[in-house]
């Protein structure tokens, strides 16, 4: 698997790089996940594959030194659900759009993404048209969720994002709940009384309509 710190701006891809072209960066520890997408991506001449990366540290490494304007990820990644920790990460920085390829289809599981900064997620059982046309809007500025059916995969945001938003506090609780920390371990963590962290508990998963904290995970 070639990675991403042997993709350079002097390497072929990216010297075909133009104002016509969607540069995008492939994350995934599933070697055959990003074979799969490097030959999608490859069947479109306006998307020019400039990197690939297994890992969390590897991923943003190069995000920062390939400036791609996309990055495709899992929300499972290393056996947790770091994907969205490294799609709040990669937003952070400013440089890309990101596009969550996932196997995780719940509501549940996009809305998470969607609170994380996610611009686009798609189901990995989507067909390879949709995933290039998600692809293309993504790198055009566009949000697109295809999640749905194969005869109307396409959602609106409005049909994933909570009715009620989440507060500032209920967010940084949920970022710690797929961490994977008990509601103790947040209690510590953020210097709050444990019955106030089960009270924020109760309103997110409330707002996400999901039973218990193990729907999250």
């Amino acid at each position: 698997m070639t990675s991403a710190s042997s993709r350079r701006e002097d390497s072929p891809a990216a010297a075909d790089r133009s104002a016509d072209h969607v540069t995008v960066l492939m994350v995934d520890d599933h070697p055959v996940v990003l074979r799969g997408l490097r030959e999608i991506c490859a069947s479109d001449p306006g998307l020019v594959v400039v990197g690939e990366a297994s890992v969390e540290e590897e991923a943003l490494r190069a995000t920062n030194d390939l400036r791609p304007d996309v990055v495709v990820l899992p929300i499972r990644l290393g056996g947790t659900r770091g994907g969205i920790e490294l799609c709040r990460s990669i937003k952070s920085l400013g440089i890309s759009r990101v596009v969550v390829f996932t196997s995780f289809t719940r509501t549940v599981d996009a809305q998470v993404a969607l609170l994380a900064g996610a611009d686009a997620v798609v189901s990995k059982s989507a067909s390879v048209d949709v995933v290039l046309q998600a692809l293309r809007e993504a790198g055009a500025g566009r949000s697109t969720f295809y999640l749905g059916s194969a005869s109307a995969p396409h959602l609106e945001a409005s049909a994933l994002l909570p009715f009620e938003p989440l507060t500032e506090r209920e967010q940084e609780i949920l970022e710690l709940v797929l961490e994977g920390l008990t509601n103790t371990a947040i209690s510590e963590r953020l210097v709050i009384e444990l019955s106030t962290v089960k009270t924020h508990m109760r309103s997110v998963l409330r707002k996400l309509g999901v039973g218990t904290r193990r729907d999250l995970l």
